[in-house]
């Protein structure tokens, strides 16, 4: 069968982009599948580079196409030909969820309000698949009760927790970041929460690791970021070591993740939260505010304050801190690491790729019955 994908980028560091290629990969395996989009830096994948929806609907692949499958979480003018599938195709829309506009600057409020007035075209899909509880209580808050199911994206890091973390044996405590430089990932507000546990702790040594995607993250808050460090190695000298690191590698990601002992993720919305896996899967403790889907993608792993209150992060660090520089955390017992490790392993392999590409195939042939077959 033909099947076309419609999503505005499909570019690295971007989690609706992995989700495509996710999708698009498995699909293609037995069938004639084609991306369209505006730019994709992904040389493997089948996709038509287009200027705009004319450049679609001419497009012969796109009229035979048997299903057609958007993914939406923010405006894209590509969207619009939702109403304008070919009659014999069923419709799949991939809903991501979009950030409020409480949580952007100023200047993109324009663009939130446009993304909702075009989160009405997923009335005309024959399917939606939302990849949390959270994003189906949104469209059920906004209208929209078209058929759907929850389905949660694959966790592909290779990453796993070590036999043993870097702190048990130099007593440096190893916090991780991993999202973009954005207000509503928190970052600033993790460095004031870093401030007081330095206070509160004389005697603690702390390293920081903050990873993530300079492309999509917000210049203003990179200045805002870069002062605050400059200003906290000032201030606490060596007992503290911050480094920065936009785009890093994927291996290098890892690598920090299996070293850090803490993730401190202080964002106010989530709509799946791909970090908090790739930390559990790492042996790292979660620390975070307790808002949108972050109780239900950390489960019985997260260490959860109140949205905002820096003073409860920042205790909250301290006190995980000091859970983990404890000698029982060393110990093979049920308080210890290697405990912790092991259930927070089992509980991540739920997102297992095989186990999600399993769910979604399975998902469109109960959809279309051009799917039967594929296994």
């Amino acid at each position: 069968m033909k099947i076309s994908y419609v999503n505005g980028i499909c570019l690295r560091n971007d989690a609706i982009s992995n989700a495509i290629r996710d999708e698009v990969g498995w699909a293609s395996a037995a069938h004639d599948v084609k991306l369209y989009t505006y730019a994709c830096d992904d040389p493997a994948m089948p996709s038509v580079i287009v200027n705009d929806c004319r450049d679609i609907l001419f497009d012969d692949h796109f009229q035979a196409s048997d299903l057609v499958v958007f993914h939406f979480g923010v405006f894209y003018p590509l969207f619009n030909i939702m109403t304008a599938t070919p009659q014999r195709a069923k419709r799949v829309v991939v809903f991501h969820n979009i950030t409020p506009k409480q949580f952007v600057p100023a200047a993109n409020h324009h663009l939130i309000d446009s993304s909702f007035t075009q989160l009405s075209n997923l009335k005309w899909a024959h399917y939606i698949i939302c990849v949390s509880k959270t994003n189906l209580d949104v469209l059920r808050n906004n209208g929209i009760h078209n058929a759907a199911c929850i389905l949660p994206l694959a966790l592909h890091s290779e990453v796993q927790a070590p036999p043993a973390k870097p702190s048990f044996q130099d007593q440096v405590v190893r916090l991780i970041f991993v999202g973009r430089f954005v207000r509503s990932k928190g970052p600033t507000e993790l460095l004031h929460a870093l401030a007081q546990l330095m206070l509160a702790r004389p005697a603690l040594h702390v390293q920081l690791d903050m990873i993530g995607s300079l492309t999509f993250s917000d210049q203003q808050i990179l200045a805002e970021i870069g002062d605050a460090i400059a200003a906290l190695h000032l201030r606490f000298g060596a007992r503290l070591k911050i480094v920065l690191q936009g785009n890093a590698p994927e291996q290098e990601k890892n690598q920090r993740l299996a070293d850090a002992d803490i993730m401190v993720l202080p964002s106010y919305h989530e709509g799946f939260c791909v970090p908090i896996l790739e930390a559990l899967a790492s042996g790292c403790q979660i620390v975070s505010y307790d808002n949108s889907n972050i109780p239900s993608i950390a489960g019985d792993f997260g260490h959860l304050v109140a949205t905002g209150d820096t003073a409860a992060l920042a205790a909250a660090v301290l006190e995980v801190a000091d859970a983990v520089g404890a000698p029982a955390w060393r110990d093979d017992g049920a308080a210890g690491y290697a405990d912790f490790a092991s259930r927070a392993s089992a509980y991540v392999s739920q997102f297992a790729p095989a186990s999600i590409r399993y769910r979604y195939l399975t998902l469109l042939r109960r959809l279309t019955p051009f799917i039967a077959g594929n296994k």
